[in-house]
């Protein structure tokens, strides 16, 4: 699909001319709604969760938008991760419903909070058009409508701004009869504020973005290109290479010791620990390592992402550097770990110095996949001001049901 180019945000687009000035019933706008969330991966806009709406018409649709942006700002950082996973290249491999599956609950839950029950998740065509959001910076995401096809006041192949789409809903007269003040006026007042509110952020008006997007999906390895290591690099690669070799715990400890705080080291570990998983001789090195890292980073997270660690070594890395005086942990990233699950996550938080961790990260960790995110923290031990993030999609969509329903117990459903 080809979207047109525009250079700027653009205005209000007339209907075509004739109509009667009426509210256009919605039985002949067959009225649908597609909300697609997109993201700028490895130098390619892709699609990254999508949701398709029955009977949502368009002042809902510029009013959801709102919302939709203020609830991807309060979920940044999460989402933020999430995406630093996708252009790993290897994450959500198993046939999930999409590539962004905490994103796509996100999304699935706030339209569920404000519309009401599912109406289904699939991008098929739409007769009225739909909703782009642009996480590329979650914490300023961006957002367009468009209107696929003509008739029903719609032209199509052109990128509409909140008030334009709005009031595309009416059947509204000729151009040279129209007054926007006037049919202004029609809109909910909740649909007047959000249109006020939604023009001060930004607006994609780019071709290339959706045409990108309309293309892509999930990345793959052989889109990434890294960059070769550095001499620094190579030496730790090389030293580490003959530790492994001879098997010896006593010579990871005295490579260990001498290791210093160069970008090489890091660098070198991180590099080596994506590919491979290293045998337990040499975890001297993989602490220190991380120990070196940490402390050149001086940030508050400890990021274990895409490291093919065991969960013994987990362990042992986040107990060394939560018990260096050096840090204040309050984040800890363990996405990408094919072994790490609910038990290695209690051993982690059987330790004191847990209790000033606030958030965790553990996407793309098959393991934890099927467990319910508002049920970690309890599952493993967690404080109650500590938020676990996860790749949690549930099965059986009727978990989207809205927050404010009760099931026959009358208790409220827990959140996904």
């Amino acid at each position: 699909m080809i979207f047109p180019s525009t250079t700027s945000k653009p205005r209000f687009f007339p209907p075509a001319k004739g109509h009667s000035g009426t509210i256009s019933s919605a039985w002949e706008l067959d009225i649908k709604c597609v909300i697609y969330i997109i993201a700028n991966v490895l130098c390619r806009y892709r699609i990254v969760a999508v949701y398709h709406l029955q009977s949502l018409y368009p002042p809902q649709a510029v009013h959801l938008a709102w919302t939709l942006l203020q609830h991807i700002k309060q979920h940044a950082e999460p989402t933020e991760k999430e995406l630093q996973c996708l252009r790993q290249g290897r994450y959500n491999k198993n046939g999930a419903a999409y590539p962004c599956p905490f994103l796509g609950a996100v999304l699935f839950q706030r339209v569920q909070d404000f519309y009401g029950p599912y109406e289904g998740t699939y991008p098929e065509n739409n007769a009225s058009g739909f909703t782009v959001i642009d996480v590329t910076d979650p914490f300023s995401p961006a957002y367009c409508f468009w209107g696929l096809y003509g008739g029903s006041g719609f032209r199509p192949g052109y990128p509409i701004d909140p008030e334009g789409y709005a009031l595309r809903y009416f059947d509204l007269p000729p151009e040279e009869e129209f007054d926007y003040l006037d049919a202004f006026k029609y809109l909910r007042k909740e649909v007047q504020d959000a249109i006020l509110n939604i023009q001060s952020e930004p607006f994609i008006s780019s071709r290339h973005t959706l045409d990108e997007a309309w293309k892509n999906w999930s990345p793959t390895l052989e889109e990434i290109n890294a960059e070769p290591p550095s001499q620094d690099e190579k030496q730790f690669i090389k030293a580490l290479e003959t530790v492994i070799k001879s098997g010896s715990t006593e010579n990871a400890q005295e490579m260990a010791d001498a290791l210093s705080s160069t970008p090489g080291v890091v660098d070198g570990l991180r590099r080596t620990l994506r590919q491979n998983r290293l045998p337990k001789c040499c975890d001297p090195v993989i602490v220190k390592g991380f120990l070196i890292s940490q402390h050149r980073s001086d940030n508050n997270e400890l990021d274990l992402s895409w490291m093919q660690l065991s969960p013994a070594q987990v362990l042992k890395v986040v107990r060394a550097v939560l018990q260096d005086g050096s840090f204040k942990i309050s984040s800890l990233n363990i996405s990408g770990n094919a072994d790490v699950a609910v038990g290695t996550l209690s051993e982690i938080f059987k330790l004191r110095e847990t209790s000033e961790l606030q958030r965790v990260f553990a996407f793309g960790c098959p393991k934890l996949e099927d467990v319910r995110r508002a049920d970690l923290p309890d599952r493993i031990g967690a404080g109650k001001g500590t938020e676990v993030f996860n790749s949690y999609f549930p099965a059986d969509v009727s978990e989207f049901r809205p927050w404010k329903t009760k099931p026959r117990s009358g208790k409220p459903r827990p959140r996904v």
